[in-house]
């Protein structure tokens, strides 16, 4: 999905909330939290590092981990962003990575910029292939140092995402959608002054077993050696940004560095180019292409610092606008009574969701018991005959689902009011299939009246007509419907089965 920026204003999500209920939470929205708690420099793997001599040299790698403080939540959703710089240069402490990571904890995520292995042969674009695949190994066994002590960090593992920038975001996109030993890359189990083999997605770095799945990408100027690896059965969400005039990372798709060093670095497949081939499969992103900016246009995090000028701010909430858009749901529709009587309880529910709290939202009566996922309501027909009970669910990790579509009930009284309060009879109560029933209405009453089935869809609608005995054929399935004939004060109904 293309977005067009016109402009660098800031768009922002507004929350609204059920009133009488403890439900407020702009949690993903906004900055709710004022602080950040950053753990540093933890060492989540030791792997053999590029060296031109090719000797078996394993160094430290490290990670940071940034946390909303005083947060309560037990589950949070974890964020591993990385740094740019063609796989020659950078690091974990760029200013950028820090922003991105800084901005996430304070919006409710646990956010962690990782160091990756660096180093490429300037003449060989088979040693930045290599690179590539180092960084995607390196991003897992981060991922699955996170996932080892998920308890202390207190993450969702159902709830994962990476992001980076440049050669970041091709380590984000391959650890994406580069997800099983038959799409490595020829390259990474040997070349020419390289010859041994890297090894599997997830030998090296650490021993940690961990199985997951990535829930969405943002890729800021990054691609894909080839587009076959993103199919249809990986609908892995992607946020996709890119100036039109890098020179870098082109963002379409070609070489790096306008073609000047076919030798060091291979064809890519970059913005436009995964935007389309994205649609076409039906997989759903956002691209966002900045007029006439290049590589980095939102400032150089590193050396001379120029991060963050202006494009900063518009980047990010394009950032955690996408993230929030991915993590929302809909709130499941509430189930029980259509046809209830006034002044009676009755129970409606929806299914429990572990870690999940439920806000209600009633109209036309009252919730007089809750029992978190369960409530317990009396209808008084304020509502003018109709009723809405809707719910909103706040997941495990704190997101506040869309309101459920309303359930609708007709506020009704016993079914023999029908006859005592109005003199109007039904008869039979119980018919074939393609049976008929017969209104009395001796008082020769003029109301419309409506046949719903047991969803409350309405299937047939009429009016009383000024005669004593009225007809109507009901070719239906078998099941229970409803009659009702609805005045200027309520509705009265009664049930008829056809068998």
């Amino acid at each position: 999905m293309l977005k067009s920026i016109p402009t660098l204003a800031i768009f922002l999500f507004l929350c609204t909330s059920i009133v009488g209920q403890d439900c407020e939470t702009e949690r993903y929205q906004r900055a709710i939290f004022d602080n950040v708690t950053i753990t540093e420099d933890i060492v989540y793997s030791t792997a053999d590092v590029y060296d031109v001599l090719n000797l078996p040299i394993n160094f430290d790698f490290r990670l940071d981990v940034y946390e909303p403080e005083g947060d309560t939540r037990e589950k949070r959703p974890m964020v591993v962003m990385m740094f740019g710089g063609a796989y020659i240069f950078g690091d974990k402490e760029h200013a950028d990575m820090i922003a991105w990571c800084d901005s996430l904890a304070r919006y409710g995520y646990v956010a962690v910029s990782i160091d990756y292995r660096l180093g490429v042969n300037a003449l060989s674009s088979g040693s930045a292939v290599r690179a590539m695949y180092r960084g995607v190994q390196d991003t897992r066994a981060a991922i699955r140092y996170m996932l080892e002590f998920q308890d202390q960090f207190r993450i969702d593992p159902n709830h994962i995402y990476v992001g980076g920038e440049s050669a970041g975001a091709i380590n984000a996109l391959h650890t994406a959608f580069m997800t099983t030993e038959a799409e490595r890359p020829q390259e990474s189990y040997g070349i020419p002054f390289e010859n041994f083999d890297l090894g599997c997605l997830d030998c090296s770095g650490n021993s940690y077993e961990h199985e997951f799945d990535i829930k969405g990408v943002i890729d800021l100027w990054g691609g894909v050696l080839d587009l076959d690896y993103i199919s249809s059965n990986e609908s892995i969400p992607s946020l996709i940004i890119h100036g039109d005039n890098d020179f870098i990372v082109p963002h379409d798709e070609g070489y790096p560095f306008l073609n000047d060093f076919q030798l060091t670095f291979p064809y890519l497949y970059t913005s436009i180019a995964i935007n389309e081939h994205m649609d076409d499969l039906g997989i759903y992103n956002e691209l966002y292409i900045y007029p006439e900016q290049g590589h980095l246009f939102y400032g150089l995090p590193d050396g001379i610092i120029t991060f963050p000028n202006e494009f900063w701010n518009p980047v990010w909430t394009q950032g955690h606008e996408f993230l929030y858009e991915i993590l929302d749901f809909d709130s499941p529709q509430p189930t029980g009574e259509l046809y209830p009587q006034l002044g009676i309880d009755y129970s409606y529910s929806v299914p429990l969701q572990a870690g999940s709290e439920y806000c209600w939202n009633i109209i036309g009566g009252q919730i007089v018991g809750q029992n978190n996922n369960e409530v317990t309501v009396q209808w008084d027909n304020s509502g003018n005959n109709i009723g809405e009970l809707s719910v909103s669910e706040i997941n495990c990790i704190g997101m506040k689902g869309r309101e459920s579509a309303p359930l609708i009930v007709n506020l009704t009284v016993s079914n023999q009011d029908l006859q005592e309060q109005l003199g109007i009879g039904v008869q039979p109560n119980i018919i074939p299939q393609g049976g008929t029933i017969t209104l009395q209405n001796p008082r020769l009453l003029d109301y419309p009246f409506f046949i719903s089935d047991a969803s409350g869809k309405r299937i047939h609608h009429g009016q009383l007509q000024n005669q004593e005995m009225q007809s109507i054929i009901l070719d239906l399935p078998k099941g229970f419907y409803i009659l009702t004939v609805s005045t200027e004060s309520t509705n009265y109904s009664q049930k008829i089965m056809v068998q």
